[in-house]
């Protein structure tokens, strides 16, 4: 069994764009290493977003991982509305790739804490 375990579950900022008020849903994207925690580079052999994901959303990346599977995933999650990385430290996720108007690369999406 593979240890990378991937968790989709539906999300809503808690703001983004001018207005403290807007909205925008989102697919969350959790990572988990099961076992001991440790990922080898072969676990990435088959490793796919859930079959539910849906291209027409953006998706937020969060979880324990190392470096080089964050960015097989941003790959992977290519299809998608946008890409964004959750970092606790800005209680938001920043965009690393969008092919929607309105979300830039850059951009910090406001999100609850996933702790």
């Amino acid at each position: 069994m593979n240890p990378i375990q991937l968790t989709l579950t539906s999300g809503e900022t808690s703001d983004y764009g001018n207005r403290s008020f807007d909205r925008l849903a989102y697919q969350h994207l959790h990572i988990e290493i099961t076992g001991d925690g440790i990922a080898e580079p072969q676990n990435l052999i088959g490793l796919k977003p859930p079959p539910e994901m849906r291209s027409n959303q953006g998706v937020i990346l969060e979880g324990k991982a190392p470096i080089w599977l964050y960015g097989y995933l941003v790959h992977e999650c290519h299809a998608t509305a946008w890409v964004g990385c959750y970092d606790p430290r800005l209680n938001g996720a920043v965009v690393v790739e969008s092919h929607t108007k309105g979300i830039s690369v850059g951009q910090v999406l406001t999100v609850n804490s996933y702790q």
